[in-house]
């Protein structure tokens, strides 16, 4: 048997022959269960409330986790119906991140509420969240739920003055977390002698950090950008080596590929130890084992390094701390030596881990000895008035204040200097003054598309090929940038919808130049292209920004993407990059995590979402040097900027809890 779509999104069984169900019996089931919306035939998520949630964007596997857990207790329809629901509330809240469902107070209703539950249907809900929240449920119902620490599939647990329910593995996950950390700022601090001459030209913040790094069992490095950070980190490894620490005994890693790269590249760059092979970072998946061949298809994936057998370094760094979710953060607490420092650098202001948890933000919170604060920004220098505004604006942000901003009309009133604001009808207006911005050399334009390239094996450019017009191409990409909220072309202020006009404008505007290097699907040479998913083999990451090239006849491919890497070139077949490329000219804000430009330009979304908070205007901002235009309705900025992303966790309070 088989699944397909029928219309509404439902997923409808066909019979194939046989009686196999290849996506799984319990599916298929449910699929089969929703066709009636009938109460006498006891179904807990009718085909009406199916709809009605589907609509809402709840995932078919929440669904159908609801459906699953409502025919395990022998209780009546009305109890089913409302654990059901309770159950489907939890999984959104999951799915955003969060590890517990609150089952009093306001938020409960407001969430039932916004997943399109009707008023009879939350006010089920509710009253049983307060049975069970007392005890006073069924027992098969009870018997679902245990206390912290019993095997039941749900933990009802205490969480400030109100009970929640968490799923039992996330319930685990944090307590074991918060547990492995209490053990490792237990063990006392370990004094490592640091050359002073290692630790010149650092600020306070910097040496206390520096110093904090050397001694402590856990360091908590949190700034902005432009704080330093990565400054701090080369400073403490060149203290590191000249305290006579080998290289082997140091870990440097990050979240992701880029921002391993990047890490790595600055390493290199400050020339860390000349006597030492030059360090490289990995991802945090590399360094404990989580390679995706290791992952059998049927089996939770198992790292090579973990509690039974640890990683051999005595120091270990990881950058980007905050884009690190509950569950990596548990195996890679794991994995550290009792007697090794864990040294912990990232922004806590910045937008979490796209998956599970607000870790690091938590880390910061709850442990205040740990963890030091960069806060003078070395990048947006204030003596200079454009990146002092910017600074201004993002610490008015971290400081729960709503900035107010200087509003123009039309695209060209606009300064490019700190931070303005465009009305949204202005926003054809200022792609057109956006792309005379990008393209507006047409003779470095014309000059790259009149170049053609032939590639080494290996993807270098061989001596003597013309990357002076590659080169400053490159750097025009690298100095401006559209961010966008979303990125799905359902709505016009997203990024598809944002690369597709734009990629309009330049077709328009270069397609006769480009004809000696001819179009694949669209592409034209000069055009800006982002790197979708890891590819390990070519060592290019998810983000990482190219530019499409003409290749010459016998490279195979009559288009190529080149990327810079350090003081070389790469380019790559577009042929064999061509499902995993996308047009580059607008990011969404999570996906330019961690990059620098001179300019940005934050357009919101023509609604009202959950994806608009704080952190996504605080990030958006401090990705620029000198200039932010937001652009959209100010009322929804304002708004944003008064809600801070709430993830449900409560590792911040197990942390600062008893130990």
């Amino acid at each position: 048997m088989d699944l397909k779509a029928r219309p509404g999104g439902q997923a409808a069984p066909v019979r194939r022959g046989g009686t196999l169900y290849p996506h799984g019996t319990a599916r298929a089931l449910f699929a089969a269960s929703t066709a009636s919306d009938d109460a006498a035939d006891g179904h807990a998520l009718p085909r009406a409330l199916w709809d009605r949630l589907r609509a809402r964007d709840v995932r078919p596997e929440t669904l159908l986790a609801a459906w699953e857990v409502s025919g395990w207790a022998d209780a009546p329809l009305s109890d089913r119906r409302a654990l059901a629901t309770i159950v489907v509330a939890l999984g959104e809240t999951v799915d955003a991140g969060g590890t517990y469902l609150a089952l009093a107070g306001d938020g409960l209703r407001a969430r039932l509420e916004r997943l399109g539950f009707d008023a009879a249907e939350v006010r089920e809900a509710i009253d049983f969240a307060a049975r069970l929240a007392g005890g006073e449920v069924a027992p098969p119902v009870r018997a679902l739920f245990g206390a912290p620490g019993e095997r039941r599939p749900f933990t009802l647990a205490q969480q400030g003055d109100d009970r929640a329910v968490y799923p039992e593995a996330l319930w685990t996950l944090e307590s074991n977390l918060a547990a492995m950390l209490a053990r490792r700022m237990a063990s006392g601090e370990i004094v490592t002698g640091l050359a002073q001459d290692a630790l010149a030209g650092l600020g306070p913040e910097q040496a206390a950090a520096v110093a904090a790094a050397a001694t402590q069992p856990l360091t908590l490095i949190t700034g902005g950008p432009g704080t330093g950070k990565t400054s701090t980190v080369v400073a403490f490894l060149r203290a590191l080596f000249a305290a006579g620490v080998g290289a082997d005994d140091v870990a440097v890693a990050a979240p992701t590929g880029r921002a391993a790269q990047r890490i790595t590249e600055a390493l290199r760059a400050a020339r860390v130890d000349d006597q030492a092979p030059p360090l490289s970072a990995s991802t945090v998946h590399r360094l404990l084992g989580l390679r995706p061949e290791r992952r059998p298809t049927l089996e939770r994936e198992a790292p090579e390094y973990h509690a039974g057998w640890r990683l051999p370094h005595r120091f270990v760094i990881v950058d980007e701390a905050s884009m690190i979710d509950l569950y990596m953060m548990t195996q890679l607490a794991a994995a550290v030596r009792d007697d090794a420092r864990l040294i912990l650098v990232g922004d806590a202001d910045q937008l979490p881990s796209v998956r599970l948890g607000a870790v690091f933000r938590d880390l910061c919170a709850a442990l205040p000895a740990q963890t030091r604060r960069l806060t003078t920004s070395y990048r947006m220098d204030p003596s200079d008035r454009a990146g002092a505004a910017i600074l201004r604006v993002a610490r008015a942000l971290q400081s729960d204040a709503v900035p107010e901003l200087t509003s123009r009309r039309r695209a060209h009133e606009l300064t490019w200097s700190g931070v303005e604001h465009l009305v949204a009808p202005a926003l054809p207006d200022l792609m057109a003054h956006w792309s005379e911005a990008v393209f507006g050399d047409a003779a470095l334009l014309a000059e790259l598309a009149a170049c053609s390239f032939t590639p080494m094996e290996d993807g270098r450019l061989p001596a003597g090929a013309p990357t002076g017009p590659l080169r400053s191409v490159l750097a025009l990409h690298t100095r401006s940038r559209l961010l966008c909220v979303t990125r799905s072309v359902d709505d016009q202020t997203s990024a598809d919808a944002l690369n597709a006009l734009m990629h309009a404008h330049f077709a328009r505007l270069r397609r006769p130049a480009a004809a000696r290097g001819g179009e694949q699907a669209g592409w034209l040479p000069g055009e800006p292209v982002t790197i979708l998913r890891n590819d390990y083999q070519r060592g290019l990451w998810n983000g990482d920004q190219g530019v499409v090239v003409a290749q010459a006849s016998a490279a195979g491919d009559p288009l190529g993407v080149a990327f810079s890497r350090g003081d070389d070139i790469v380019v790559y077949g577009l042929g064999e990059l061509s499902d995993n490329v996308g047009l580059g000219y607008a990011l969404t804000v999570h996906k330019a995590q961690g990059s620098e430009y001179d300019r940005v330009a934050l357009v919101l979304p023509s609604g009202d979402g959950p994806l608009l908070t704080r952190e996504i205007l605080y990030t958006a901002l401090t990705r620029a040097r000198r200039a932010v235009v937001i652009v959209g309705d100010l009322a929804l900025f304002d708004a944003a900027a008064r809600r801070k992303l709430q993830r449900a966790s409560g590792l911040a309070a197990k942390l600062a809890g008893p130990r």
